[in-house]
């Protein structure tokens, strides 16, 4: 596998060329609490500072020369919207976590679909994977709706499995084959 992994669609690029000189973008689109809350992932920070951004960037994502994680960030033009990402990649069952965010003024324009239906190619024909799989807030439509324009399908539901500031919620478990 190369290490410098470029994507394109019809609007978007996706690059793993993830250099500290993105830092400053990142923080400032990440830097939203809805994007926080909506994630459902609680080490996601809130505030998101320019350190966060840096420590994402140099984060380790390979063990030798095989990935374990592979982070892209999405760009619509030369303008970063979000980072879409294939976390636990298993090479003995073939699957991987798939998860991703979009800046709040990108939202609705289908970035989040694009950036997705690159990936899910990507782990298919490239990484040779036969599952994809992750969890959605059970506010989050909005990402339900992505994933199942993907060709995921809802395959369980975490009832009141994750606490937020204003309660617990659910969460659907969502899987697609490749």
């Amino acid at each position: 596998m190369e290490d410098k992994i470029e994507l394109s669609g019809p609007r978007l690029r996706l690059t793993n060329d993830l250099r500290l000189k993105y830092a400053l973008q990142i923080s400032r689109i990440a830097n939203d609490p809805e994007i926080a809350r909506r994630i459902g992932a609680h080490g996601f920070p809130n505030p998101y500072t320019e350190e966060d951004a840096k420590i994402f960037l140099d984060m380790n994502r390979k063990y030798g020369k095989t990935h374990f994680a592979i982070d892209f960030l999405i760009f619509s033009g030369e303008l970063l919207v979000g980072i879409i990402g294939l976390k636990d990649i298993d090479y003995v069952d073939f699957k991987a976590h798939v998860g991703y965010w979009i800046g709040r003024e990108h939202w609705n324009k289908g970035y989040a679909t694009e950036a997705l239906s690159l990936i899910v190619e990507y782990a298919k024909g490239v990484l040779g994977l036969k599952r994809l799989y992750t969890k959605v807030l059970d506010f989050n439509l909005p990402s339900l709706r992505v994933l199942m324009k993907n060709g995921f399908m809802v395959e369980g539901f975490e009832r009141d499995t994750y606490k937020l500031e204003d309660g617990f919620h659910s969460m659907f478990c969502l899987g697609r084959q490749l």
